[in-house]
């Protein structure tokens, strides 16, 4: 991947993770539905968005990304788990993308 595409990947993935995250901690209706219906408490579903904006903000610094992709990979495979567990097909899609996107970010060469 060019290093003009990687720098571009890594915002669009941390700006998404930033986005979702904080829809978390802010408490969106979507998200506390979401979490309910998993049987969740508000207080972890502001946890697992600390961790998107944290591992999000992390991405910004070279020394910080790869445990920045790292928190994010753990915060969206938390969410696919759950979504298995729940039967949740719904939101499977988007968490895997989540994934493979964290993913993607740990096997550039250099962020």
């Amino acid at each position: 991947m060019a290093k003009c595409c990687k720098k571009i990947f890594k915002t669009l993935v941390g700006l998404g993770f930033a986005a979702c995250g904080t829809s978390k901690v802010l408490g969106a209706s979507i998200q506390e539905k979401r979490f309910s219906e998993m049987n969740w408490s508000q207080t972890n579903m502001k946890i697992v968005g600390g961790l998107e904006v944290a591992g999000a903000s992390m991405l910004l610094c070279k020394k910080t990304s790869k445990l920045g992709a790292l928190t994010l990979l753990a915060a969206a495979t938390c969410m696919f788990a759950a979504g298995l567990k729940h039967k949740r097909k719904q939101d499977l899609a988007l968490d895997g993308v989540g994934i493979f996107a964290a993913l993607s970010l740990l096997r550039c060469k250099k962020n």
